[in-house]
């Protein structure tokens, strides 16, 4: 485990593992997930890796999601994503095994939120969901 993850964040885990894209930071409440604070200049020396933080959905208050998360980027230049659906790639096939159902219910605790539908199968992750727009435009790509 690497000591800058235990360092930027407030709350120690009960877990931690990591993938391609971010440290997977498992806790065993949904307190610590919403009140774990970071420390984004500590968090920055995980580059190039990211970090969610998440637990088991277990309270009356998310009785209707299978597992909470928060998504922390400031190794790659943000803060916290309101709503990462890249993120549920890894955390998706994470809690479907540890609960076994390939269906799950995802709520990401930003101060924004949102819930996101993940289904594991195979090798393969389906997300879907509500989307918020907050850009139209054109892209030109220039050879």
């Amino acid at each position: 485990m690497c000591q800058h993850t235990l360092a930027g964040l407030s709350i120690a885990p009960a877990e931690v593992y990591r993938n391609t894209q971010a440290y997977f930071v498992i806790y065993d409440s949904e307190s610590d997930v919403l009140n774990v604070v970071r420390d984004n200049e500590t968090l920055k020396q995980l580059a190039p890796y990211d970090v969610v933080v998440t637990c088991q959905a277990t309270s009356e208050k998310y009785e209707d999601y299978d597992f909470v998360s928060r998504y922390f980027w400031p190794a790659n230049g943000g803060d916290e994503d309101p709503v990462t659906g890249s993120i549920h790639t890894g955390l998706a096939p994470l809690w479907a095994k540890r609960l076994a159902k390939n269906e799950l219910v995802a709520y990401q605790a930003s101060s924004r939120g949102g819930v996101l539908d993940c289904t594991v199968a195979g090798d393969r992750v389906l997300i879907s969901g509500n989307a918020v727009s907050y850009l139209t435009g054109f892209i030109t790509v220039k050879e």
